[in-house]
């Protein structure tokens, strides 16, 4: 069984944000796979639903937390012995929009929700497929985080510009191929495509 976990925030209010974009992009597996409906796990914390994908039993996770809390939800579903097994998709701020990558056994790089699922895991040996949501312009030509938190907060907190909606479809189909690829033919294969 294979674990993927999709990160996000609950309401309306943050459904088309940048930090929700793990969710979106698991909607999207989910729809092309033909998964069954979520079912909402209240008792857990979470919406998931089972199915194959790419020829492997598959639970989909949708912490139903808030991101700084999602390891509270993604504990009582994945077993310690399984955590290789973990696929967790997210946002990346410092990855420009729409550039994906894959990481295994590496820190959480800022991101609040994945450090909550090391701490509750107490591992960081999963893989992780990373969505880049900065735009350009948002980094002024470079790759660097703002000083502060505050405006990295309220930034992954917005909703994706008009132009980045459009180009939406296509990140979730890559992240999609990238998923299916990890599943038949292993993470380090993946990576050498990929990264």
């Amino acid at each position: 069984m294979f674990y993927i976990v999709g990160l996000g925030n609950p309401g309306e209010k943050y459904a088309d944000t940048r930090h929700n974009v793990g969710w979106l992009a698991l909607d999207y597996v989910r729809l092309q796979t033909g998964l069954p409906h979520l079912i909402t796990e209240k008792q857990n914390s979470a919406r998931v639903t089972h199915g194959v994908v790419a020829g492997n039993d598959v639970q989909l996770i949708y912490p139903e937390t808030f991101m700084n809390n999602s390891g509270a939800a993604v504990v009582r579903y994945v077993p310690k012995k399984d955590v290789h097994n973990m696929i967790v998709i997210h946002d990346d701020i410092d990855l420009p929009f729409g550039e994906i990558k894959i990481a295994k056994g590496k820190g959480a790089g800022g991101n609040n929700g994945v450090s909550s699922i090391v701490d509750s895991l107490g591992t960081k040996d999963f893989v992780r497929i990373r969505i880049g949501i900065a735009p350009r312009s948002f980094w002024t030509g470079e790759m660097k985080r703002p000083k502060g938190g505050g405006p990295l907060e309220r930034f992954v907190l917005k909703p994706f510009g008009k132009k980045e909606l459009l180009q939406l479809g296509e990140v979730k189909e890559r992240v999609h191929d990238v998923l299916e690829h990890i599943l038949k033919n292993g993470v380090e294969i993946a990576m050498n495509k990929y990264n």
